[in-house]
Formats: structure tokens, sequence, C-alpha cells
């Protein structure tokens, strides 16, 4: 079954974001949090919402539940609103938003290139 993605901010335009950029951290933890699972659609139990600001990977956003109860950003994150993702390296898959897809207009994937949080490149992109 195709799973909820998750959602990224680039130049105030939201975004389909195909890559879970917080599983390498909740992977690095001593004893990973535990999300409940409400909806096949969404079997890793959370879903996030990034930004790409000032080329810095941001995670300003999460939506989970754990043991019946609300969890977000300031539950993982000692109480921090949004958090620099340095721990994360590797591409993300982006969508284009529906407003940039014009009328005959070709779909295209957007891969960012991303380095311990910092972007380092686009790929698909020739307009960025």
């Amino acid at each position: 079954m195709e799973q909820l993605p998750e959602i990224i901010v680039i130049d105030n335009v939201l975004h389909t974001l195909y890559t879970t950029p917080l599983r390498p951290w909740l992977r690095a933890q001593a004893s990973p949090p535990q999300f409940d699972v409400r909806a096949p659609t969404c079997e890793r139990g959370y879903v996030c919402r990034w930004m790409i600001r000032d080329e810095i990977l941001w995670l300003t956003g999460l939506y989970a539940w754990r043991d019946g109860e609300s969890v977000g950003v300031r539950e993982l994150f000692e109480d921090r609103r949004e958090v620099d993702a340095n721990w994360f390296s590797g591409p993300l898959v982006v969508e284009p938003a529906s407003s940039e897809i014009g009328d005959g207009a070709r779909f295209g994937i957007t891969t960012i290139l991303v380095e311990a949080g910092r972007v380092v490149g686009r790929l698909g992109d020739e307009s960025k």
C-alpha cells in the first residue's frame, strides 16, 4: 500500500517529499521512540514537515502519536520548535508543487542532495 509522504517547503512553496529524513535519527537513538500506527497508509507512524532555508534542511513539524498521546518536534528534541537536520545525508526526492505544473508541462521529480543537513546539489531541476 502506498504510504503517506512527508512534506517540505522550498522557497515558500509546499512540495511532496518521498524521502524520510527523520529515519536515520530515529535509528541512531539508544531507545528509538515507537509511534502508534494509526492508519495503514502511514506504517511508520509519523509524518514530518521539512523546510529548506538558507540551503539547510530543517525539521519544522512532526505529527505522530505515542501511547495515545500527540508527539511533536518539542517532545523529541528538548522543547525545540525546529531542528537543523544535521544527521541527514542523502537524496531528498521532491515532487513539484501543483502550482508549478502548468497545462502541458512535463512532470519532473527533483532530487536535492544533502550532506550533514546542508544542500550540496540538485538534480532534475534546471530552474534552481
